[in-house]
C-alpha cells in the first residue's frame, strides 16, 4: 500500500485492540486522540494549500448535496495533497470519492 494516512476512527479501534501502527495522521486527530501519540505515527500539520484544496471540496461537495464535517474535508485534502490513502471507518469519505475520483481511502468495517 502506498503511504496511509490513519482517521481517528481507525486508531482508536486498533488502541483498543493494543495492536501498533506506523504511518500518518493530522494533529486533528492527535487533538480529539492524544493517546495516538503512544503509535509511531508522523503527524502532519494542514499547509495553505490543504486548506485551499478543502475549500474546493467543500464548494463541489454542497453542489452534489454531500457536505460532510469540515475537519474530514481537511483530513481528506491532506491526504489528496500527498497521494496518501485515509483508512477510516467513517463512511461519509465516499463523498469525496465522488468529486474526485483520483482519493484513496480504505474504509474498515472493524471500528
Amino acid at each position: 500500500m502506498d503511504k496511509v494516512l490513519y482517521y481517528t476512527s481507525r486508531v482508536i479501534n486498533v488502541y483498543k485492540q493494543r495492536k501498533q501502527l506506523a504511518g500518518y495522521t493530522t494533529i486533528f486527530n492527535v487533538v480529539e486522540f492524544p493517546k495516538l501519540l503512544d503509535f509511531n505515527l508522523k503527524v502532519i500539520y494542514p499547509s495553505k494549500s490543504d486548506y485551499t484544496l478543502a475549500i474546493k471540496l467543500s464548494k463541489d461537495l454542497l453542489r452534489i448535496g454531500k457536505p460532510i464535517p469540515a475537519i474530514d474535508v481537511v483530513v481528506s485534502a491532506i491526504a489528496l495533497n500527498r497521494d496518501m490513502t485515509l483508512v477510516t471507518s467513517d463512511a461519509h469519505f465516499v463523498a469525496i470519492k465522488e468529486i474526485r475520483s483520483y482519493f484513496k481511502y480504505l474504509h474498515t468495517n472493524d471500528c
